[in-house]
């Protein structure tokens, strides 16, 4: 059951935030999204990310995780219904963020409820996760289009709810199943050897997991925002633009299968992070230098994205980290939530920040240098979680909070 509800929360958990921006002309016709609310639109998956990472973690010490994942499913697939429902960017609006907030729940409970349940089998569990969050991320907007012209973009966006309410149900089974059972009965299925509270701040393990999402999510959130418009810009037509974010976003399902199990595999991560940190500068550069070259039949842009596609490396990385880096399930919410919702907070506005950038100073060099600066805040996190070591050594706990 566990296993299942993993699978299909982990699934749809990025259908929301990728399925919009291909019908968004036909959404911005409808419900008469101005540029500052499309702006506002693209920041609010991270934001909501944020926002729940501080109240998730929160919530864990006094809420099963078992619920928060019930929540999360709930929230989602009601509000992905009501948004296809709306008439106007108001609502359009509110209902993405109530869609982000349940989305961000179940980013945060994730990894300890794989930590609680597979204790023995982390690496493999979170390689499942993390390709279903790729995968997804890439079905999306390939979907998008079709469904839209088959039933109209309100069928198109409001559909990925189907997944959400799919999740829904294993969660709520095993949340009824840990009610009856207890607390005490729902903790045995893999017990946890520190049961405390821990304070992930006070640790440079907790500040390093940080960077590493403000440095991932800053670049990966601004080129799913950008490269579409970044490739058109070049001469490419749309068509090419959208296969090419398509692709991009098809590149992060193999590393996000291979990372989780080069990290059980290594005694320390930092040549893995570093190389994803020159995979993002050197394939950022080619692009900005040779956007249009032909090696013979291929368009060098495709050799450029395929660089820094694999460079997504990263966010598997900080996502196995978690449990890496953590004894007890405790531990994992925390930092977790620490980690997401720090790092993200400071990674919303990337994208808004790459294209005022652009506005301003009428290249993409400005843009992408703004980029080039969330690579050494990418590499200052994986010098600081680089070495292996457990967050409860390190840091204050209260053990009067029980997990």
């Amino acid at each position: 059951m566990a296993l299942a509800g993993i699978v299909l929360s982990a699934f749809s958990l990025r259908l929301a935030v990728s399925g919009v921006s291909p019908v968004l002309d036909r959404v911005r016709e409808d419900v008469a999204l101005d540029a500052a609310s499309t702006g506002l639109l693209a920041m609010l998956p991270t934001l909501g990310f944020a926002l729940t990472g501080f109240l998730t973690a929160a919530a864990m010490r006094r809420i099963s995780l078992e619920a928060l994942l019930a929540i999360a499913s709930a929230l989602a697939a009601a509000g992905l219904i009501a948004r296809a429902a709306s008439s106007s960017s108001g609502p359009f609006l509110a209902f993405s963020l109530l869609i982000m907030i349940g989305l961000g729940i179940g980013n945060v409970t994730l990894p300890p409820i794989i930590k609680k349940y597979f204790r023995e089998h982390i690496a493999p569990l979170t390689a499942i996760y993390s390709m279903l969050l790729g995968l997804s991320t890439a079905a999306a907007p390939f979907f998008a289009v079709p469904l839209a012209d088959a039933a109209g973009w309100r069928f198109s966006v409001g559909s990925w709810a189907v997944f959400s309410l799919a999740a829904l149900i294993p969660w709520l089974l095993m949340w009824v199943s840990v009610r009856r059972e207890g607390a005490r009965a729902a903790s045995s299925v893999a017990p946890d050897p520190a049961q405390a509270t821990v304070r992930p701040w006070r640790s440079p393990i907790g500040w390093g997991l940080v960077l590493l999402f403000v440095g991932t999510s800053s670049n990966t959130f601004s080129m799913f925002t950008w490269l579409p418009r970044v490739i058109t810009s070049y001469g490419f037509s749309e068509h090419q633009a959208g296969l090419m974010l398509a692709y991009y976003a098809i590149l992060g399902i193999p590393v996000s299968l291979v990372v989780p199990l080069l990290v059980r595999r290594l005694s320390r991560t930092t040549g893995l992070g570093l190389t994803a940190v020159a995979l993002y500068a050197l394939g950022y550069l080619g692009l900005l230098l040779w956007p249009t070259t032909q090696w013979g039949p291929l368009d060098a842009v495709w050799v450029w994205i395929t660089i820094f596609g694999l460079a997504q490396a990263s966010f598997p990385l900080a996502l196995t980290l978690i449990n890496a880096h953590t004894r007890s399930t405790a531990g994992a919410g925390a930092l977790s939530g620490f980690g997401q919702g720090v790092g993200y907070l400071a990674g919303c506005v990337g994208p808004l920040i790459f294209g005022l950038l652009f506005t301003w100073g009428g290249s993409w060099w400005t843009s992408f240098g703004y980029l080039w600066l969330m690579l050494i805040a990418l590499t200052a996190g994986v010098l600081l979680t680089g070495r292996r070591r457990f967050l409860e050594d390190g840091v204050a706990t209260d053990r009067t909070v029980q997990e």
